[in-house]
């Protein structure tokens, strides 16, 4: 195959994927928690919902601007307090190559612990072929001060990943405050 027809259907499957997230309604994403008392988050209901796998424990949900077409960018601050937990929440689609991780090092061990990984994904993403799901990555603020998230796309960054181009996002770099 051409450069340009591999191009195309990249761009294809890119588009489908994101025009089949637009048809999705605004109140199939997860609700915005008020902040450390807060053990769960849950999508607000809706018809297809009530049997969607709900990650519990995210605190404030940081959703991710999945229309930048910048290859590294910058987003934040993100400001928590002490104790607080908190989220990032990425789209996520191995179809339309976007695969998100933590980059090493990671933040500073001293003022964030990662507290995990989960995912979430609709019952209308469940019945698409390449459909997608939210990641959530999931902090607590351990100690007052500043350091960065870098999250990495496997396929803008590694060479190696199947389908790599340079015109994907590499990075985005969450800059992180926590107060006393």
């Amino acid at each position: 195959m051409s450069t340009i027809t591999l191009r195309l259907s990249a761009l294809l499957v890119s588009c489908l994927a994101l025009g089949a997230a637009g048809c999705q309604s605004d109140d199939a994403s997860p609700a915005k928690s008020a902040g450390p008392s807060s053990s769960s988050t849950s999508p607000s209901s809706s018809p297809s919902s009530s049997s969607d796998p709900v990650p519990a424990g995210l605190g404030t949900v940081h959703q991710d601007r999945a229309d930048s077409k910048d290859l590294d960018r910058t987003e934040g601050p993100i400001t928590v307090k002490r104790g607080e937990r908190f989220s990032i929440a990425m789209r996520q689609n191995i179809s339309a190559r976007a695969d998100w991780s933590v980059a090493k090092p990671g933040p500073s061990a001293a003022v964030l612990r990662k507290v995990g990984e989960s995912s979430y994904q609709t019952a209308r993403e469940k019945e698409l072929v390449g459909g997608g799901h939210t990641k959530y990555f999931t902090f607590e603020a351990l100690k007052a001060g500043k350091t960065n998230i870098v999250l990495a796309n496997s396929f803008g960054t590694d060479k190696s990943a199947g389908g790599y181009s340079p015109d994907l996002p590499h990075t985005v770099t969450y800059r992180v405050t926590v107060t006393g």
